[in-house]
């Protein structure tokens, strides 16, 4: 008779990873292709969790490597997703080599076991592609939030570490021929496996869920950008006169445009605004976002950009959108006023000495 924690510990997983692909699936379906995939890699997780757990039998079916092969191919879609929302294309090459990768994967546990391989090597065929898609993805989380400055995606990041160390430190155990807990649903290291892996399922989806939400809602204006992240240069700017601090006076004038599409930010007028105000807007963008701005505001197309930056247009794309949803404006014309004369009236002969205006240096900026 098994206990019925470890069963219900591992019922639970993939039901809440169900529930939650699901869930995100109707909320998020503005989103796009992100949050598709994002939720389609737990939908195959949690099916592979409950998979895994329905076919423990005595001698394990045949079947049973449905299960962790289905976790390990929700693991790339997941990997997918974060891709996507941080700008790459899905290149359709590697796409092919993960999922052939998933299938030989498959196929080596198949004809292993027909040739009656130890335990651990059956093990590990299994384990360690899953622990190196979460170490990767772990890894490639912190590099975007890192950039992002997002501590949802940090919060992702530090989940996949978790779980791909985990699972690693397992590799090694089934090499060592510790392997043989691993199929008794009675043992510690179940126990301790399915808890984590709950834990991880649990915060990776929220964090993702608050993620997309905020990006929702910035994206339609419902929210003022920026004020959710608490990034050591973004209290800094808040310390300052703002143009979205309701405290020190009335908000200048600003209005939603409402388009067909729901791409739109929150406008405002750059003319409308102190110089302080311009600086605080300026000192919420990254340093990715920066960049994109100068040469936005240059009148430089999406694809010019890309190419200064030696990056790619959807990457450009991204840090664009997310520029001009903080700063509440996308014409070039109203970019390059940001540009000048944003620095305290103390300072102002050092700005006619170091920052170029549109008068000064008619180069750096596009006739209206």
């Amino acid at each position: 008779m098994l206990p019925l924690d470890n069963v219900t510990t591992i019922y639970l997983t993939g039901f809440i990873a169900i529930a939650f692909s699901v869930t995100q699936l109707i909320l998020f379906r503005k989103k796009g292709l992100s949050a598709y995939l994002w939720a389609s890699g737990y939908l195959l997780v949690g099916l592979g969790y409950i998979v895994t757990l329905l076919n423990s039998a005595d001698p394990l079916p045949h079947t049973w490597v449905a299960g962790p092969i289905a976790v390990l191919l929700g693991s790339l879609v997941t990997l997918s997703s974060l891709g996507i929302w941080s700008g790459y294309t899905l290149p359709k090459k590697a796409s092919l080599i993960c999922v052939g990768g998933v299938a030989l994967t498959a196929t080596l546990f198949h004809f292993s076991r027909l040739f009656e391989a130890p335990l651990g090597s059956l093990e590990a065929i299994l384990l360690a592609p899953v622990s190196a898609t979460l170490i990767y993805s772990g890894w490639f989380a912190g590099v975007q939030a890192l950039q992002t400055r997002s501590k949802y995606i940090y919060l992702i990041s530090g989940v996949f570490w978790v779980q791909g160390v985990f699972m690693a430190l397992l590799t090694l155990g089934a090499l060592a021929a510790k392997g043989s807990d691993y199929i008794i649903v009675t043992s510690e290291v179940v126990y301790l496996t399915s808890l984590i892996n709950l834990v991880a399922t649990l915060v990776a989806n929220i964090a993702w869920s608050l993620q997309i939400s905020e990006d929702l809602l910035i994206t339609n204006g419902l929210v003022k950008p920026g004020l959710a992240d608490k990034s050591p240069a973004k209290e800094k700017a808040a310390e300052k006169p703002s143009f979205f601090n309701n405290e020190d006076k009335p908000v200048k004038e600003k209005s939603i445009n409402k388009k067909a599409d729901a791409t739109e930010t929150v406008s405002v007028n750059p003319d409308l605004l102190t110089d302080m105000e311009k600086l605080a807007l300026l000192e919420k963008l990254t340093d990715k976002e920066r960049d994109v701005f100068f040469l936005a505001a240059d009148g430089k197309k999406n694809g010019e950009i890309a190419t200064i930056l030696n990056s790619s247009e959807a990457s450009v794309k991204v840090h664009r959108s997310r520029m001009t949803g903080k700063l509440g404006m996308k014409k070039p014309e109203d970019l390059k006023k940001l540009i000048s004369k944003t620095v305290p009236a103390q300072e102002s002969k050092e700005v006619d000495q170091t920052l170029p205006t549109e008068n000064d240096s008619p180069d750096l900026f596009t006739k209206s």
